[in-house]
């Protein structure tokens, strides 16, 4: 089963942020992805861009850009592919967690898309190879984040491959249809959450095939989890606390930073398998 994803935001990436994966066999994509590049015209799809008028789609009327958007929404949808979509609140992250950063809610959806995929490559009976558009500065912790969690888990371990592909999105079709589903689940989450609250078509017409969801995480979630954390059933349930980390850091003379982050939660998994130090 091959896999691409893709993340989404908000202009500024002040109200949402998302990652979306879509899955398929290869004659799937090869025969959605034929109809998708026919009707792109030669533009690569970028769902921003082509919602607002910007980028390759400035200066077209904005009546085309629409029917450019609706009919691959369309194309899409009556594809066999499927797919699912991980947007937060951020808002309601920084309500809750003033310190935490963009980058930690980033992986925290990247964490459940892929969860999500193991999930259905066991249900399907097929090993799940991942390829993503990540920004350059993001793929070293996409890939470490992405090793540790497989080594960790017996079901990813299982089911998704060993090793994880990075690909600009505007020489893939296949990332651009996650671009589109990104951007639809952070659009979701905004309409629920936000000032205006209204319903998209092209939302409706993935929903509707049953073969695509979206998740969002908001203030409910965010609360739950400070409750968690404030109360220490977080901090045992995981083995560690953020006392811990810190003390882990200062030992080896390091800053927070994701990459460290990430690197002491393999340490802590590996601690306590051997039950060492």
């Amino acid at each position: 089963m091959f896999v691409y994803g893709d993340d989404g935001a908000d202009e500024k990436r002040e109200r949402a942020i998302s990652v979306a994966v879509v899955a398929g066999f290869e004659d799937w994509w090869r025969d959605v992805e034929e109809k998708w590049v026919a009707r792109c015209g030669g533009i690569p799809f970028h769902a921003t861009d082509c919602e607002s008028d910007h980028g390759d789609y400035a200066g077209r009327p904005h009546a085309n850009n629409k029917a450019m958007y609706r009919d691959l929404t369309t194309i899409l949808a009556e594809s066999k592919v499927g797919g699912v979509g991980i947007a937060v609140d951020l808002q309601a992250q920084a309500s809750t967690f003033a310190k935490e950063s963009l980058e930690l809610t980033y992986y925290r959806a990247f964490l459940e898309c892929l969860t999500r995929t193991a999930d259905c490559a066991e249900n399907l009976g097929e090993v799940a190879a991942l390829t993503f558009d990540i920004s350059t500065g993001n793929e070293y912790n996409a890939t470490l984040l992405y090793e540790t969690m497989r080594d960790g888990d017996p079901q990813l371990l299982k089911w998704l491959h060993p090793e994880i592909s990075f690909m600009p999105w505007k020489e893939s079709p296949r990332v651009q249809m996650a671009d589109l589903l990104a951007f639809e689940a952070w659009k979701a989450l905004d309409h629920t959450v936000g000032e205006i609250k209204r319903r998209r078509e092209s939302w409706e017409v993935l929903r509707g095939t049953q073969r695509f969801e979206t998740y969002g995480y908001s203030y409910d979630w965010f609360r739950d989890l400070k409750r968690h954390i404030d109360s220490g059933r977080l901090g045992r349930k995981v083995g560690f606390t953020e006392k811990d980390y810190l003390d882990w850091l200062s030992a080896r003379g390091q800053q927070h930073n994701m990459t460290n982050l990430i690197t002491f939660l393999d340490w802590t998994r590996k601690r306590d398998e051997t039950g060492g130090p």
